[in-house]
């Protein structure tokens, strides 16, 4: 099995600027025995996205320009891999592989799938999962269910009253045309094209956000014949003008991986954790392109993480107040906001980690901030200290 390059990992993010990072730090990765806080492969591709990300672009805290100016601190680093004790796991950090009807499944996302995005009830399978501090091995049963539109042979959702998680299929292969994939994967209901920037070779033109997809659709559901290009790294190095979509869906297991569609007509993604590129013609990549440009808004920089930051001032009974003064040019612009902590991922960073009030905090969440400025959907919280613009996290 090939091994995977960062950008296909991770959506949206130039391969030029990872290659930079990573130069440019000498971050290596370093196996070692579990413990309590570690670095994995995936937070070491966190932390190249981030300081690249830095290098373009400063984080912005709220997502948008305004947010953005008021701050004299940008907080783009990444927290550290925790190797968290098996009860405060979620299944889906527990339970990464299920074995179904002979077949094994790896997860693909550890967020949990919408109900309503949930089919027929499939059967029932074994999830395995180890506790990496004891070694002590755990089975469970999870309930298998169909995915609204996508084949079992390549994705399932399976879990239980706790929720649902996708799995996806290990010894898949890549559809052999363009069609294929649609339909193996109900693309036309489970993707949508929304956010996108303009590329031209490595510089990043603009940021926009289309106004609607249908004709999108049209134009793709036309290429069905078109052949797996047997290339992996089209858009590596590349000096091609393209469009890159951000492709998040819940139904795929996705969050913000990437769709290119290139002015010489190659359609490639990575949302199925590897690329799949076709070549779909100039004709059909020009139409789409055109129709675009000419029917979008634009938007603000879309960061890969949403983040707010600030000084921790109230450990409540459900909730913290974190206070973003400290990161203000004038602090009378600081806002505080109230975040929700009934996610077991929250309580964790609070119950085994050193946090107290007056720390300096990050925390990661995800959907919108309410009017009042309450957060309901955070799921990740770190400290630093404050330096040089930015927040030191200690390992």
């Amino acid at each position: 099995m090939r091994k995977r390059k960062i950008s296909e990992i991770i959506g949206n993010i130039n391969q030029k600027y990872v290659d930079e990072a990573a130069a440019y730090t000498g971050i290596e990765k370093h196996d070692r025995p579990y413990a309590w806080k570690k670095w994995s492969g995936l937070a070491a591709s966190f932390a190249l996205l981030m300081l690249a990300g830095a290098a373009i672009l400063p984080a912005v805290l709220k997502g948008s320009e305004a947010d953005s100016a008021k701050y004299k601190y940008h907080i783009s680093g990444a927290e550290g891999d925790m190797e968290w004790p098996w009860e405060y796991k979620t299944d889906s950090e527990k339970y990464q592989t299920i074995e179904f009807n002979g077949n094994a499944y790896s997860i693909k996302n550890l967020n949990s799938i919408d109900t309503e995005l949930l089919g027929d009830a499939l059967g029932t399978c074994k999830a395995e999962g180890i506790d990496p501090y004891t070694g002590k091995e755990y089975t469970e049963t999870f309930e298998v269910r169909k995915i609204n539109g996508v084949s079992e042979e390549r994705l399932v959702a399976a879990g239980n009253d706790n929720g649902f998680y996708v799995y996806r299929l290990n010894e898949e292969t890549t559809p052999a045309t363009f069609g294929e994939m649609i339909e193996l994967y109900g693309l036309a209901q489970n993707l949508q094209f929304n956010h996108y920037t303009v590329c031209e070779g490595y510089d990043e033109k603009g940021y926009f956000t289309v106004n609607d997809d249908a004709y999108i659709w049209q134009i793709l559901s036309e290429c069905r014949d078109a052949r797996l290009y047997s290339e992996t790294d089209v858009f590596d190095g590349s000096n091609r003008n393209y469009l890159t979509f951000t492709a998040t869906s819940d139904a795929l297991g996705v969050y913000k991986g990437a769709v290119y569609i290139s002015e010489d007509g190659y359609f490639a993604t990575n949302i199925f954790d590897y690329s799949y590129i076709y070549f779909i013609g100039e004709e059909a990549a020009g139409k789409i392109i055109n129709y675009v440009k000419n029917n979008s808004a634009k938007a603000a920089f879309e960061p890969y993480e949403l983040t707010i930051a600030g000084t921790l001032t109230e450990i409540g009974d459900g909730y913290v107040l974190v206070d973003d003064r400290v990161l203000c040019t004038n602090e009378e612009d600081g806002t505080v906001y109230k975040i929700y902590t009934g996610d077991i991922r929250m309580r964790r960073c609070i119950e085994c980690i050193d946090i107290k009030v007056g720390d300096t905090v990050a925390v990661k969440y995800r959907g919108n901030i309410s009017d009042g400025n309450e957060i309901g959907s955070a799921y990740s919280m770190y400290k630093g200290t404050l330096v040089d613009g930015g927040l030191a996290i200690p390992e």
